[in-house]
């Protein structure tokens, strides 16, 4: 994945990588088993090591989380991106998410334009019911 990237100089630990995509050691691990990020190499210790690619890989996986992206259609990104599939199959995969995305987005606002109004239709009510109550 091209963005968000995330820079180390030295690879970092499980924990570190879990702090600097803001996300927890938990759900990195879950990323890897489900396929959806590839497993780093480990250090001499034993631990996971995460390079500047894995992390750029996690923070895009996150990214697309954050999106509602669904477990299944980052696996099926993640396994086009491994099965070399070319960039107008993977951008086709961002797009229909896309779309998904704005949809849901205008949801949101619709709902959220619903809210305000209630919360303004109290304010008032409060305001009458308080203007009463001094007289």
């Amino acid at each position: 994945m091209l963005l968000p990237e995330v820079h180390v100089d030295e690879p970092v630990t499980i924990s570190a990588a879990a702090e600097l995509l803001g996300t927890t050691v938990d759900t990195i691990r879950y990323y890897e088993k489900e396929g959806i990020a590839p497993v780093p190499e480990r250090g001499p210790d034993g631990w996971r090591r995460y390079d500047t690619a894995a992390l750029s890989w996690l923070a895009g996986t996150v990214m697309l989380r954050g999106t509602g992206m669904s477990v299944r259609e980052m696996r099926e990104y993640a396994a086009a991106y491994r099965a070399g599939a070319d960039d107008v199959a993977r951008l086709t995969l961002l797009e229909q998410h896309h779309a998904a995305v704005l949809i849901r987005q205008a949801e949101v606002q619709r709902h959220l334009a619903a809210l305000e109004r209630k919360i303004a239709a109290y304010r008032e009510a409060i305001a009458a019911t308080g203007a009463q109550t001094a007289a």
